[in-house]
């Protein structure tokens, strides 16, 4: 979502990551509780399961997230437009590659 606010929308990069994390909240929220909801009743689950969301591990994984995104929107607002915009080229650049199966074909381990 990032690379289309900033190019297609002309948003300032620090905006755009600004933006997406604010839209990821939602899509979170709505994802969670389709879990919760279809797993309901599911005989089998892990011990402290509210549907097929295992809390223990949910709340590892929220207070983990929530501290590394406050690094992140540090990190993002100390580096210089251009140069987190590099980044995030980067990233969806190799991103891209490991979803292909491009690393794999190579015998890459990355």
């Amino acid at each position: 979502m990032v690379p289309v606010l900033i190019v297609a929308l002309k948003f300032k990069t620090q905006r755009a990551v600004g933006t997406s994390l604010g839209i990821v909240i939602f899509t979170s929220i709505g994802g969670a509780l389709g879990y919760i909801t279809n797993g309901l009743n599911v005989p089998g689950l892990p011990a402290y399961s509210l549907g097929y969301v295992h809390l223990p591990s949910w709340l590892m994984l929220t207070v983990g997230g929530v501290g590394m995104a406050q690094v992140g929107a540090m990190t993002a607002h100390r580096l210089p437009a251009r140069k987190l915009t590099y980044v995030f080229v980067a990233v969806m650049f190799y991103l891209g590659l490991k979803m292909l199966g491009v690393f794999d074909l190579l015998g890459l381990p990355m």
